[in-house]
């Protein structure tokens, strides 16, 4: 695979903290510590990138040996117990960073998802109070920015992530059948995208996700983690992959029908597939991502069913995927060439089942091209 240049992404982050007003990044979220050290994180920790282009880490000891030898040219800092604030305020004021304006991984406007690694509430509190002349701020946009248009390393990543996905949907396909359970398919699924290099399945809802039948139909229901509920003919079975290789991930979620729709089924499966169709057109270069999201739900109105689909249409793609764009109606962000999302259709009726379209796409210069090969529709089996 392509190289990183970790160093230039480190500068960039540094050009971008100076370009919005801040002396220095601090970066707690696993994304930004993926994207800037290269290693797997997934305990505590976080990157301190200033103005002027210094980058450090700050991470648990228990782990660190690891990480420094598995990372690019890390400058390494380890805590023990709770003392990762108190070491995040030494780093800062080793830098001079006693006052002025530094940013914090705080929020994202407008998602009611929290990306795995955001400050806590005591961390804030500590740092503020300790360092009270320092101004800090929500600063995800310092990285998100950076991270929004991918480069050809990571497009290549992020494709054979999804690749990855698609052999796992087909070897989780191939085992459903009357009998089996939700727990035996995400097994089958888990065994294949591990043959094929995934290292993680990322997901904080239940990994590799299987539901079945009434489980698929929970209002609003976006969570199934696999169960022994055995799969049933005549029933919808969502199938939510998961994995990460090479640090990039991928999203992939793809609705499965065994057997033959009932009329409510039917009707239910015509709206989602016109709807998955109507988004993936909707992502051409230079339209607000917010109306990409109103065309979404005004195909739920057309068929009388926005009462069952969510006004949530995917999000971005990369080390993480609790990052922009979000595609839904508080999208700031514009369809860019270079954006790599995981966009979603999210259909669920009580009592007569659900799907769900969690399906890569890379924004080319002309719309959607999907990184997987796998249709993006209901995949029916006798």
């Amino acid at each position: 695979m392509q190289s990183i240049d970790f160093q230039a992404r480190r500068k960039r982050v540094a050009q971008h903290a100076r370009e919005l007003g801040f002396d220095a990044y601090l970066g707690t979220r696993q994304g930004a510590l993926h994207y800037l050290s290269g290693a797997f994180m997934p305990w505590r920790g976080a990157v301190l990138v200033t103005a002027d282009g210094h980058c450090e880490f700050i991470y648990w000891a228990m782990d660190a040996s690891r990480v420094r030898a598995e990372g690019h040219e890390m400058e390494m800092y380890e805590f023990e117990f709770s003392d990762f604030p108190q070491l995040i305020r030494q780093r800062l004021e080793h830098h001079g960073l006693t006052r002025g304006k530094v940013a914090l991984d705080l929020s994202h406007p407008g998602a009611a998802q929290v990306a795995p690694g955001m400050l806590t509430a005591a961390e804030y509190f500590d740092l503020t109070s300790h360092l009270p002349d320092i101004r800090f701020a929500n600063g995800v946009d310092v990285i998100d920015d950076v991270m929004l248009i991918k480069d050809a390393a990571e497009i290549e990543r992020l494709r054979h992530a999804a690749e990855v996905s698609d052999y796992g949907f087909e070897q989780g396909m191939n085992a459903v059948r009357a009998g089996a359970t939700e727990n035996e398919i995400a097994g089958e699924i888990e065994r294949a995208i591990r043959q094929r290099g995934s290292t993680w399945s990322w997901a904080v809802t239940g990994g590799t996700e299987v539901g079945a039948g009434e489980r698929t139909g929970f209002l609003r229901g976006v969570t199934q983690q696999a169960t022994d509920r055995a799969i049933r003919q005549n029933e919808f079975v969502i199938l939510d992959l998961h994995p990460l290789l090479d640090l990039y991930m991928a999203d992939t979620a793809l609705p499965v029908f065994l057997g033959k729709p009932n009329p409510a089924q039917s009707k239910l499966i015509d709206c989602w597939e016109e709807t998955v169709q109507t988004m993936l057109a909707s992502l051409t270069p230079g339209r607000p991502i917010a109306e990409c999201a109103s065309r979404g739900i005004a195909v739920f109105e057309k068929h009388g069913l926005s009462e069952f689909g969510l006004p949530l249409f995917g999000h971005g793609l990369g080390t993480c995927a609790r990052t922009r764009p979000f595609i839904n109606l508080r999208s700031r962000d514009v369809v860019t060439p270079g954006m790599v999302v995981a966009l979603g259709t999210h259909l669920y009726r009580p009592g007569v089942g659900g799907m769900r379209l969690e399906y890569p796409v890379l924004i080319g210069e002309h719309g959607a091209e999907p990184l997987v090969r796998t249709a993006a529709r209901v995949h029916r089996l006798p």
